[in-house]
Formats: structure tokens, C-alpha cells, sequence
């Protein structure tokens, strides 16, 4: 039969304290305001009761035979068996948990290992959050200090270019005065007077010793010395040999390549980038030639020779390996390309973009100007086109 210490789930051997305890924590589980009911907050609460007055051993039923019917109680024992039910599964319940809070003393001792461990690392985080942002303070610092290096020094490239050029243009210029010679002008009546004594002293100067012996000795009074004549002697023919026919001289052909001048003046014309034939300036010669953008030109002549007329103020320093310095026509600097790109038709037909200097020359079209140009070239008198 049910006693009171079952229904509170308590011990005979537990103390006050214990059984107190025991009552606080069913009266939380069962209140009507938890979930639970009145009539299970009175069980509890007259189970509490008869504990503490120490008839916890008693059964519940012995009190209400005395108070009521048969039926009546039986009712009320069956719902107080359910409660009771549910009363122990609880006390088991809260007995696994209380059993479950109590942690073993290795396993205490790993949590406050792991405790400390944590600490520390999160100590050693702090440390390398704090390095982190004095690092990266520094990058920041460094960046734009290489940011404030780079403009400087875009800055000094772009003031030692401005430099060098001057310093070319001034070399250029000084190059430029120091070369010609300025003569002045003659006074009319005495040009002639000079040229005459020109002449003169480089006669004089060309004479051979000899001359100058003899002049001399004339000029002093004695006489000159004989001077013995010499005299080829030439062997007598015999009769069966006959005189060698004395040469012709043959008539020696003008070179129209040695008569020509240097560079010749050109015609200038504003189409660009396309090949063109035309006439030297005071000369009776065709050649071929190629305009820039920039105004600068590639002649070539019926002998086959390539030159850059550069059209520029002054006389650049740096010239490619390929270049020889000629003169200066117009307000051309001329160059000429003996060997290398640029030298020859072949190399024009091969490349169609070539770089000389700063200009760019594209070339096109030149097929049907080439072949216009070997025809003017044979047209031309005492010139020909062999080298194209």
C-alpha cells in the first residue's frame, strides 16, 4: 500500500532540510500555474505534512475510510495512483538530472585545463590582433610614401627628358652656327683683283724644285747648271715584223651619277603615306619618293640609292647605325641608307610600316609607281633602272 514518503518521494532516513527541498521542488512542478492541478498541489501539500509530523510510513487511505464513503474513496485512490505515477516518473527525472550535474573530478580538471588554455590563446589573439594593425598601418604608411616616390620620380624623368632635349636642341644649334663660315661681301671692282692673285699664288705654289732652282739662280746672277737629257733608245724593227697598230682612244661616256649633285632639292607635295614620281629641282632626273605625316620624305634614285630627307629644325644626335649624314637641303636634313631597312624596294615591299627617327613612312601603292618609275628611269638620257 502507498505511504506518504513514497508520494513525496522522500527516504525514512532523509533529514528535514532534505524532505523541504524535495517539497519545494514537486510544489514548482505540479502548481496549476506550471501546468499542473489543485488537486495534485493538495496531494503534495498533505504528503508534506504528515512527513513532517512523522507519519510518513501511514497510507492516505486509513484517513479518508474515516471521512467518506466507499466509492468516494476508491475514485479518489485511483486518481491518486495516476498522480502517483506521474510523481515518481518526475522524481526519477529530476534524480538523473541531479546525478547528471555532478562532474567527475578528471573531467573538472580538463575544463579548467581547457579553461586556461582558452585564456591564453585568446591572450596570444590579442597580441597578433594588435601586431596586425600596426602592421597594417605601416603598409598604409609605406604605400603612400611609394605612391609620393613614384610622381617624384615621374616627375624627375619628365624634367631630365625636358632637359635632354633642350641640351640637343642647344648642341644642335651651337653645331650648326659653328659650321658655316660668313663671309662679307666684296667690294665690286676688286673680286677679280682677288681671284687673279688666287690663282696666281696656287700656280706659283704648284711649280715643281726645279723651276724654283732655276728662277732663283736667274734672280741671282748665275747661271744654271746643265741638266743632262735622257734619251729612250728604240730597238730597229726587222723586216718580217710589223708595226702594232696605235689604239683609238675610245670616247669616254659622260657619268650622269658623278655630274649629279649630292642630295638634290626636291619637289614637296602634301599627300602623305603614298609613293610618288616626280623631278629633282634643277636636275633632269626623276625619282621615287615617299611622304611622312610629319612632313618628312624617302627619296630614291634611278641608281638605286635611298635617302631620308628629315624635315626637323635641328640635327638629331642619335641616328641609327643604318644612317650617313649628307647635308642640308632646304629645310631638310638629308640622310642616306646604304644598307639595312629602308635600303632597297625590297625591303619597302616586304615591310609596309617602317619607324625612321620619330617619323612613320607607310607604304602603298608602290607597284604601279615603281613601274612608272623604271619607265621614266629609261626615258631619262644616259640613266637606267638596273638596280630595281
Amino acid at each position: 500500500m502507498t505511504t506518504w514518503n513514497e508520494l513525496l518521494g522522500v527516504g525514512a532516513s532523509e533529514s528535514a532540510e532534505q524532505i523541504k527541498q524535495r517539497y519545494r521542488q514537486l510544489s514548482i512542478r505540479v502548481h496549476p500555474d506550471k501546468g499542473g492541478s489543485t488537486g495534485l498541489m493538495q496531494l503534495v501539500s498533505e504528503a508534506y505534512q504528515a512527513v513532517k509530523n512523522g507519519k510518513g510510513d501511514h497510507s492516505p487511505l486509513d484517513s479518508q475510510q474515516s471521512a467518506g464513503g466507499t466509492a468516494a474513496l476508491r475514485s479518489q485512490v485511483a486518481r491518486l495512483q495516476k498522480e502517483l505515477a506521474a510523481l515518481q516518473q518526475e522524481n526519477r527525472t529530476l534524480r538523473a538530472c541531479q546525478a547528471n550535474n555532478q562532474i567527475p573530478a578528471h573531467l573538472t580538471a580538463k575544463i579548467a585545463k581547457l579553461e586556461f588554455d582558452n585564456r591564453q590563446w585568446r591572450e596570444h589573439y590579442q597580441k597578433l590582433e594588435k601586431q596586425h594593425h600596426v602592421l597594417e598601418e605601416q603598409h598604409q604608411r609605406l604605400s603612400k610614401q611609394h605612391d609620393s616616390d613614384k610622381k617624384e620620380s615621374k616627375q624627375l624623368n619628365r624634367e631630365l627628358k625636358q632637359a635632354l632635349s633642350q641640351v640637343e636642341q642647344l648642341e644642335t644649334e651651337l653645331k650648326h652656327k659653328a659650321t658655316p663660315v660668313t663671309l662679307k661681301a666684296a667690294k665690286p671692282g676688286l673680286a677679280w683683283r682677288w681671284v687673279l692673285a688666287s690663282w696666281g699664288v696656287i700656280a706659283v705654289l704648284m711649280l715643281p724644285t726645279s723651276h724654283w732652282q732655276s728662277m732663283m739662280s736667274t734672280l741671282l746672277g748665275q747661271s744654271a747648271p746643265e741638266v743632262a737629257q735622257r734619251v729612250r733608245i728604240v730597238e730597229p724593227l726587222e723586216n718580217n715584223q710589223t708595226t702594232a697598230p696605235v689604239p683609238t682612244p675610245t670616247p669616254q661616256v659622260s657619268d650622269s651619277r658623278a655630274s649629279m649633285p649630292t642630295a638634290p632639292m626636291i619637289q614637296l607635295t602634301a599627300t602623305a603615306n603614298q609613293w610618288h614620281v616626280n623631278q629633282f629641282d634643277k636636275v633632269p632626273q626623276p625619282y621615287l619618293a615617299l611622304r611622312s605625316e610629319q612632313g618628312s620624305y624617302v627619296v630614291a634614285n634611278c641608281q638605286g640609292e635611298f635617302y631620308v630627307y628629315l624635315n626637323t629644325t635641328y640635327q638629331p644626335l642619335r641616328v641609327p647605325p643604318n644612317l650617313d649624314y649628307i647635308t642640308q637641303r632646304q629645310h631638310f636634313h638629308v640622310y642616306a641608307i646604304p644598307y639595312g631597312q629602308g635600303a632597297s624596294i625590297d625591303s619597302w615591299q616586304l615591310a609596309r610600316k617602317v619607324k625612321i627617327f620619330d617619323d612613320t613612312f607607310v607604304s602603298e601603292d608602290l607597284a604601279p609607281q615603281l613601274s612608272a618609275f623604271e619607265q621614266s628611269c629609261q626615258r631619262a638620257p644616259g640613266l637606267t633602272a638596273a638596280n630595281f
